[in-house]
């Protein structure tokens, strides 16, 4: 995995008040400093209201490679499991490419 999107919001409550959308905000964001503050990696990132995109830059060692997959691993991993609690709430696909 090189990156991730996350689009739209979970409509499971009132702005400010979705708790589906706090907990996927909370780990996309977690995601994201680990990715940035913790491994030191460069990457195009942008967040907006309800869209967030963090695209590894391609010129990666394969190093930072495995250690931004444990990253990416661990996001999906808590995005899957909410996915899983609310069903009709959250949409999860994981492609590779």
């Amino acid at each position: 995995m090189i990156g991730f999107s996350v689009m739209g919001h979970a409509g499971c409550g009132e702005y400010g008040e979705d708790l589906v959308c706090a907990g996927v905000s909370a780990i996309v964001q977690t995601a994201i400093l680990g990715i940035s503050d913790v491994l030191h990696l460069k990457a195009d990132i942008s967040i907006n209201e309800g869209d967030t995109v963090c695209i590894l830059n391609r010129e990666v060692s394969e190093s930072d490679l495995q250690n931004a997959e444990i990253v990416f691993k661990t996001m999906n991993a808590g995005l899957e499991s909410i996915a899983s609690a609310y069903p009709k709430t959250l949409k999860f696909r994981s492609k590779e490419v």
